[in-house]
């Protein structure tokens, strides 16, 4: 079944989304500008990081979160200790692991 117009919430004309496409484009704009601001400030996916990452998962050999080898289906990630601390140390953990601990300390 198809999908049928309704008004852009900002303008009223009528869209297939929640927004028109004028309204939309700025909309996308504005989540760009954010995220670019975010990504700046806690330098995160900056080169040096992205570098050190790299190197982290290139040398992995077991995940320091349970200590296991690698797995089908499960790759490394680079893991910060510090979580949100750009600049903190990395090491290899299972893409699950690392989900499961989030963004808790380590114990």
């Amino acid at each position: 079944m198809g999908r049928f117009p309704k008004p852009c919430r900002v303008c009223g004309n009528l869209s297939l989304g929640n927004l028109c496409d004028y309204h939309q484009a700025i909309e996308d704009k504005l989540h760009n500008i954010k995220r670019d601001l975010i990504k700046k400030q806690t330098g995160q996916y900056s080169g040096d990081y992205r570098k050190r990452a790299a190197q982290v998962r290139a040398m992995a050999t077991v995940c320091h979160l349970c200590g296991d080898g690698p797995r089908f289906n499960d790759p490394f990630e680079a893991d910060h200790i510090e979580p949100g601390s750009a600049t903190s140390e990395l090491k290899a953990a299972h893409r699950s692991c690392n989900g499961q601990r989030g963004n808790k300390p380590l114990n």
